[in-house]
């Protein structure tokens, strides 16, 4: 288990690199497990670092430290919070998010490549995959941003669990299952939909 205060936590965690290596995975996932008691076996990654963090923080601090999540990381409570990353961050986020829909309208709409530059969020063409990965690459580097002058505090666990939580989406990712979820999102049905 880890031990100590939180520069302990801190100094005790995996050092994360926005990499998608077989060995940076075992790395990071051994580190974590060995961190884990015979109580969490099974556990997730995220709720070690929950549990383990949660030792050190205050019942508040706690709370917004386990709400952190990429799914909801750009929603109002988060853009409005009184940590200034996690509000940075958020509002960030927001932003890419409405880049990226301004970008999927233009190429709907066959908008000219030379007009989809001029746009907030520019993408390389690629794949889906390819593409999301900019997008978590783009997140990760705001995130390498915000950390500096953040070794130790709890704005540096919130920046440690948000670069966690992008790399663990990434390494999610099935090219052959996320082919065929989308053969079948475009497949027509019978009736011609």
């Amino acid at each position: 288990m880890i031990a100590g205060n939180l520069e302990y936590v801190m100094g005790s965690l995996p050092h994360l690199s926005f990499k998608d290596t077989d060995e940076e995975r075992s790395r990071v996932v051994s580190i974590f497990q060995k961190y884990a008691g015979p109580s969490e076996t099974g556990k997730g990654i995220i709720a070690i670092l929950d549990g383990e963090a949660g030792k050190f923080l205050s019942s508040g601090s706690h709370r917004i430290f386990q709400q952190i999540n990429l799914a909801t990381i750009h929603s109002e409570t988060f853009q409005k919070s009184k940590n200034s990353v996690l509000a940075i961050f958020s509002t960030y986020v927001f932003a890419l998010k409405k880049g990226v829909q301004q970008l999927r309208i233009a190429r709907k709409n066959g908008a000219d490549p030379s007009i989809t530059k001029k746009l907030p969020l520019s993408l390389v063409p690629g794949t889906p995959l390819e593409e999301e990965i900019q997008l978590l690459k783009l997140q990760w580097d705001q995130l390498e941003e915000l950390s500096m002058g953040h070794y130790t505090d709890f704005a540096a666990l919130c920046i440690y669990k948000l670069k966690l939580l992008l790399l663990l989406r990434w390494w999610s990712f099935d090219e052959k299952q996320g082919y065929a979820n989308f053969l079948n999102s475009t497949k027509k049905t019978e009736d011609g939909r």
